[in-house]
């Protein structure tokens, strides 16, 4: 594994964590928002889909086997830096909550306004993960970046 390695497999971490903010973020923007861009319902609270996947142009050849011995436990990665992707945006089957206002411009025949199912502290704790995850895929980056300028001082020296 190079060192490029990890400065991919640290990229796609910040990539997929970013996205997951920014779905956090949106469902609770809209968690009161009663019509949906078409108009037609409200809001669907969407989720993101994550999946390990090999890295383009990065190899493990050779790197398995200081881990465990011989990769052991690692056989599905074989062959290429494993990192993170998403692999689609996805509306959790969940139906709006009905609430009773007669006096809200959507209210239907009845007096119920329909509401986005969105639960606000699960989408905090979920934006606050993303944000530590975030942060720690930084880290990385940071620490790797701080490497290679030693090896490049001590290729120097």
């Amino acid at each position: 594994m190079s060192i490029f390695d990890t400065f991919r497999i640290a990229a796609s971490g910040l990539t997929a964590q970013r996205l997951r903010m920014d779905i956090a973020s949106s469902n609770i923007a809209n968690a009161q928002s009663t019509r949906n861009a078409t108009g037609t319902g409200p809001y669907a609270p969407q989720s993101a889909v994550f999946q390990a996947e090999p890295l383009a142009g990065s190899t493990l050849e050779g790197s398995l086997h200081g881990i465990g011995g011989s990769g052991a436990g690692l056989s599905g990665l074989s062959g290429a830096a494993p990192g993170v992707a998403a692999t689609a945006i996805v509306t959790p089957n969940r139906p709006p909550l009905r609430v009773y206002d007669p006096t809200h411009p959507d209210a239907d025949v009845n007096g119920f306004v329909f509401y986005p199912d969105v639960d606000i502290a699960a989408e905090m704790a979920d934006m606050m993960g993303a944000a530590r995850s975030y942060g720690l895929n930084a880290t990385v980056t940071s620490s790797i970046k701080q490497v290679a300028i030693a090896a490049i001082d001590i290729g120097r020296g």
